[in-house]
């Protein structure tokens, strides 16, 4: 367990790095760049998101569940090239298609400037397919220094490429362009790692049915859990202009920190399970990790939902002041982020549990999005999201007991969850108090940060939700960070 602590920690460490390096760049580009620009640039990555995920139909990730049962060098190396040849054809497909259809997604999103940079962005996705695949298949391998190596990469390629278009002109076309090469760049990295580790090359085209069979349910419960994420960002799109759309974009998000940290340990957890039959060790894992993502999760959305408008204005400017209460409504699902109920059913090899949920919880959304839009206006696509999120996850916790066989006593730590929300939602009340009467979001977000974690840890030791086995963790981390310096 505590090898599996150490590589999660890891590949949260440089994620989370990718995380500040590009909100930097979101700040500096929402201030050089008009808003309808900056919509346009939102716009680019929502097209390509929505549309990644309905053509990689799940393939990549499935490499965490086979590459650990592959019983030779000659069967990982089979399973790597077919998924690298397929996600190499179906990122030409979706190449041809932004050709063929850019001027039908401009006119769909509201945006006539989509139309004239969707056919140069369509390469995008031919080289970043790859990029996806080679982080899967670096995890299913047990190989995450690989994938801290080339997200590293990633940040310094972004980042340069970025700051010198930037200096040569700061025009949307010349930040596209950066990004295109970026994404070059990261594709030769990754196409010559992977022949590297395989002295036959990608010789298996044809791809493997027990992969696409396990795939595919995965892939659609993926496409439609997607389009249930971004379907309040489609409508907006839809309905309003590129600067109404940047404004709504800019807080309707989750907190980056809480994918970042999930994501990692799910990359580490899933390939663990496949490879154990053992349920009980696999809810002790899970279990464990519930606890500690909740205490770093509870107080991130409590501290970010007190000071939603001081972060957003420091972030964006006071030009993007109104996307402070679209950023508080999405805080909600943050507090469910401490779990993900879907990776037990994958372990379990019952990924079509997943894909039934997923598509419920959109044929909800899709009514509820409309509706609340015509009641509540932007805020009611936002608040649809939020509670269809509520709603999957209950239904995952009712099917878990009947279909894998683990209670929920055994899995979800309730007692210690409920504690650290209490020390949260106390912690965030004195904070409030304390800093209610300061002017200035440089002085409230600093002093509410130092008041909000001392009382945090305070609260939290003292009803029992932070552990004298926690402190000594971060005792550890940090002297291990000291002695490395030294």
């Amino acid at each position: 367990m505590s090898k599996l602590s150490k590589q999660a920690g890891l590949l949260t460490a440089t994620d989370l790095s990718r995380f500040v390096i590009k909100t930097l760049i979101g700040m500096v580009l929402a201030r050089i760049l008009s808003q309808g620009d900056y919509g346009t640039y939102r716009q680019l990555f929502l097209v390509y998101t929505t549309i990644s995920t309905l053509m990689l139909l799940g393939i990549p990730q499935s490499l965490l569940y086979f590459l650990p049962r592959a019983d030779s060098e000659k069967q990982k190396q089979a399973l790597i090239s077919r998924t690298i040849n397929l996600v190499s054809i179906l990122s030409l497909a979706f190449a041809l298609f932004m050709l063929l259809t850019a001027g039908l997604i401009a006119r769909l999103m509201n945006n006539p400037a989509l139309a004239r940079l969707l056919p140069y962005f369509a390469i995008y996705p031919v080289f970043m397919f790859v990029c996806q695949a080679f982080n899967a298949a670096m995890l299913g391998l047990q190989k995450p220094l690989n994938v801290v190596r080339f997200t590293i990469f990633t940040i310094i390629t972004d980042a340069s490429t970025l700051v010198v278009a930037i200096l040569i002109a700061p025009t949307l076309p010349n930040i596209t362009f950066a990004l295109l090469l970026s994404a070059g760049m990261q594709w030769l990295y990754a196409t010559i790692s992977l022949r590297k580790g395989w002295n036959e090359g990608f010789t298996h085209i044809l791809p493997d049915k027990h992969q696409l069979a396990y795939s595919l349910p995965l892939g659609l419960s993926s496409i439609v859990g997607m389009l249930t994420i971004q379907l309040d960002k489609l409508i907006i799109s839809s309905f309003f202009q590129p600067e109404q759309f940047a404004i709504f974009a800019v807080g309707a998000m989750e907190l980056p920190f809480v994918g970042i940290l999930t994501n990692s340990v799910n990359s580490i957890i899933l390939p663990a399970l496949s490879s154990n039959a053992d349920s009980s060790h696999g809810s002790a894992i899970y279990r464990a990790s519930m606890r500690k993502n909740a205490l770093l999760i509870f107080p991130m959305v409590g501290f970010c939902f007190i000071f939603a408008t001081e972060i957003i204005t420091l972030l964006y400017t006071d030009t993007y002041s109104q996307s402070a209460s679209y950023f508080r409504i999405y805080l909600f699902t943050m507090l469910l982020r401490i779990g993900s109920y879907g990776i037990i059913f994958q372990a379990f090899n019952k990924t079509k549990t997943v894909l039934y949920n997923s598509l419920i919880v959109l044929a909800l959304n899709i009514v509820l999005n409309l509706v609340l839009l015509q009641l509540l206006g932007m805020q009611g696509p936002a608040i649809s999201t939020v509670l269809v999120t509520y709603l999957g996850v209950v239904m995952y916790l009712y099917l878990i007991p009947r279909q894998i066989g683990i209670s929920l006593k055994a899995l979800i730590p309730a007692g210690a969850i409920l504690k650290t929300l209490l020390a949260t939602v106390s912690a965030g009340l004195g904070t409030y108090l304390l800093t209610m009467g300061m002017t200035g979001n440089i002085l409230r977000l600093a002093s509410g940060s130092i008041i909000f974690s001392v009382l945090y840890l305070i609260i939290g030791s003292a009803v029992g939700a932070i552990l004298p086995y926690d402190f000594q963790i971060l005792k550890n981390a940090a002297r291990s960070v000291f002695q490395r310096q030294g």
